[in-house]
């Protein structure tokens, strides 16, 4: 890997495994301490009775937005109220991290189990949730790992050793039996990743680190030799395998009052040949999806039909192509959203399902069209809006806030899988 561009160790490595969503979320939380803690039935009751501002149009006229749904099992606050994930014991401590799903049954987590240091090792389930069964993983105890699932069975885990000399000496992990087993890869400089791949979303961005992509059969690494040439970028990681590459990010950047960096533009690019050439297409008007990275949130499920979502000097902004990226306009479809942070995706009926707010302390939105992004309607509160394709359907996580996730065979109608005991 070349060199990442931080000042210290510490940074580069943190920076290359830690997930977008939790720092944008942990942001968010120090921006707006000042706003109160809600549960999700006060959050539906502000979505219902807030104000918001949208686009108007006769009732008679508005077409009927399916509202997300929630199965009769258990389901928990969508947005949880933050908390340390820690289970106490007798001279025993366990911090787990961010779940990843291969399909609706197979989901696999790293964790830290501290009784003489902290060595890192990975839990996994096979029958979503009932069981899960445990291993160690192939690292050394100090290392920091970004444990990545990419099918049923084939785990990839970046890891980095706490005393390596820098950032260069990050390796690669790969199980291709569910963590029975585990062998060490490289990562292949290629100038095209391999079709039907999966590609990590990963930080810093393909700006700083080009993008990487796995082979869901054997755990294979693939890296491209070229960076995006956007700025501050963030990997499109909802969008399916066969949608094309699309990175989000912005055009330039200016320094502000005590050397800030405030970045500028707005721009999303797509590769259909596996990164080897790029369409970029910039907004005009400075659309962003986050204050922290990446430009706006894309939506797509089949990379023709595409949006590009964001806020606007505190108005939401809802751009749609009908031609993979070739052409944009900006549609009718707005509405008040502040500061928040914009989650997106066009879910397989058809609806648009836009979040504005991914912590409590956001007091998150939820928006939803099934004209094309013309009027943005409220609706329920809950997951959708944010969910990663896998084998079956969907999956959406609750991290950093809880390390459980939301399952969906049809990305409407979602159940909860609860953390496990470790």
């Amino acid at each position: 890997m070349p060199e990442l561009d931080f000042a210290g160790l510490n940074a580069a490595a943190q920076a290359g495994f830690k997930p977008h969503f939790e720092q944008v979320a942990l942001r968010a939380r120090r921006r707006r301490q000042r706003h109160r803690i809600v549960t999700v039935a006060a959050l539906a009751m502000l979505v219902a009775g807030s104000g918001v501002a949208v686009a108007a149009r006769p009732a008679h006229e508005r077409p009927a937005v399916p509202a997300p749904g929630f199965s009769p099992e258990h389901t928990p606050e969508f947005i949880p109220t933050p908390g340390p994930t820690l289970t106490p014991g007798p001279g025993r401590q366990v911090s787990t991290g961010r779940p990843g799903a291969g399909d609706l049954d197979h989901i696999y987590l790293r964790y830290h189990e501290c009784r003489t240091g902290c060595p890192p090792r990975w839990a996994g389930t096979d029958d979503r949730g009932r069981h899960w069964r445990t291993g160690p993983l192939p690292v050394p105890d100090d290392a920091m790992v970004d444990l990545r699932v990419v099918a049923p069975r084939t785990l990839v885990a970046w890891y980095l050793s706490r005393s390596a000399p820098d950032s260069r000496s990050a390796r690669w992990a790969a199980s291709s039996d569910g963590g029975a087993t585990w062998r060490q890869v490289e990562a292949r400089q290629v100038d095209a990743l391999p079709a039907g791949w999966r590609v990590l979303a990963r930080e810093p961005g393909p700006d700083r680190e080009p993008l990487v992509a796995v082979d869901p059969a054997t755990g294979d690494v693939a890296q491209l030799t070229k960076r995006s040439t956007l700025q501050n970028t963030a990997t499109v990681a909802s969008a399916p395998i066969g949608a094309g590459l699309w990175v989000s990010g912005r055009t330039g950047k200016k320094v502000g009052d005590g050397g800030r960096v405030i970045w500028t533009g707005s721009a999303v690019e797509v590769s259909r040949d596996g990164g080897r050439t790029w369409r970029r297409h910039e907004f005009p008007d400075g659309l962003t999806a986050s204050d922290d990275i990446g430009g706006p949130a894309v939506a797509t499920q089949d990379g023709r039909t595409v949006y590009a979502v964001g806020r606007v000097r505190g108005a939401l902004v809802v751009w749609r192509s009908a031609d993979g990226g070739a052409t944009w306009a900006r549609t009718a479809g707005t509405a008040k959203v502040g500061e928040r942070t914009i989650r997106a995706a066009l879910r397989p009926d058809g609806v648009l399902l836009v979040q504005a707010g991914v912590s409590a302390a956001e007091e998150p939105l939820m928006f939803a069209s099934s004209d094309d992004g013309a009027a943005l309607h409220p609706a329920p509160l809950g997951p959708g809006a944010d969910p990663r394709p896998v084998t079956g359907g969907y999956v959406q996580t609750g991290w950093p806030d809880s390390t459980g996730a939301w399952l969906s065979a049809d990305g409407v109608t979602w159940t909860w899988i609860d953390p496990p005991e470790l």
